[in-house]
């Protein structure tokens, strides 16, 4: 054989092997192997697929309530979120009592897909999470003893190094008195206690105020009558209140958001602020054909 056949021949095979080298290496057998990337559920379709939305939850009442004996759950947010998943066909599931200065990180750990207890928005929350549109907008007063008049119409009164008001991390009681009353001095409440507890620290001369709303403080009264009162009948701010959602999950919040939005509209929620409104009544979110 020629010189010339014989180089033609080895570029043949050479290129045969390489062919068939490469059909291998992509077959289904030699593919098994590899580890395929994994693909992240997004939470609206953990919800979908399992039919649950787990809620983690404070007590908070009137929004949220627990009876101690059966540990039968009641109250506003109850309620509302009940219905949310009625209309969505998704069953709730309350998954377990949470601390306000965790939940955020709870959510963000996928150990809830929902916060549905009511927390105000603020910035340094919407940093580290998402909340639903609100639908309640509630004012916060200050709350003194019954015979402590320093602070009427003088809420920078409070903002003296000699005057110690109740908090709670992470709830509004330690973010206003942070923003509005910073040269004060704290006294730190549990954050796996309720409201009733920061009323309780004043009441018991523990501290001089606590910055709350009046529907909570509603609460308190009817238990502890005369004891506590408001400075007055100007609020220190309002505020919007939410449920928080895990960051960066915009198809979960849309879902909630439609759902609270047609709550809103359909006239339901009206009917569950009158259920629970007591002296003082809830402020609402504007109807959508309203605005």
């Amino acid at each position: 054989m020629k010189l010339g056949q014989i180089l033609l021949v080895i570029v043949l095979s050479v290129a045969a092997t390489l062919v068939t080298t490469r059909i291998a290496d992509n077959s289904p057998q030699q593919n098994e192997g590899i580890k395929q990337p994994v693909v992240k559920q997004t939470r609206l379709e953990q919800v979908k697929n399992s039919g649950v939305l787990r809620c983690g939850y404070f007590i908070w009442p009137p929004f949220n309530t627990k009876d101690p004996n059966t540990g039968k759950m009641s109250g506003l947010y109850y309620d509302l979120v009940e219905e949310i998943g009625q209309q969505l066909d998704i069953k709730i599931e309350w998954a377990g009592e949470v601390s306000t200065g965790q939940m955020l990180a709870d959510l963000a750990s996928n150990r809830y897909d929902m916060i549905c207890s009511p927390l105000g928005l603020t910035p340094g929350r919407a940093r580290e999470g998402d909340f639903t549109t609100p639908f309640l907008y509630t004012p916060v007063y200050l709350y003194v003893r019954k015979d402590d008049t320093r602070f009427d119409n003088n809420f920078e009164r409070a903002n003296q190094p000699d005057i110690t008001l109740a908090i709670m991390d992470g709830e509004l009681s330690g973010i206003a008195a942070n923003e509005n009353f910073p040269s004060a001095k704290q006294t730190t409440i549990l954050q796996l206690l309720n409201s009733a507890d920061l009323f309780m620290a004043v009441a018991n001369k523990k501290a001089d105020a606590v910055v709350q709303d009046p529907f909570s403080f509603e609460t308190y009264d009817k238990n502890n009558p005369g004891i506590l009162r408001p400075t007055g009948n100007t609020p220190l701010r309002m505020l919007a209140a939410g449920m928080p959602l895990p960051a960066n999950e915009p198809a979960l919040k849309a879902m909630i958001d439609t759902t609270i939005n047609y709550l809103i509209d359909s006239g339901y929620v009206d009917k569950l602020f009158r259920k629970y409104e007591g002296n003082f009544k809830y402020f609402r979110a504007a109807k959508h054909y309203q605005e």
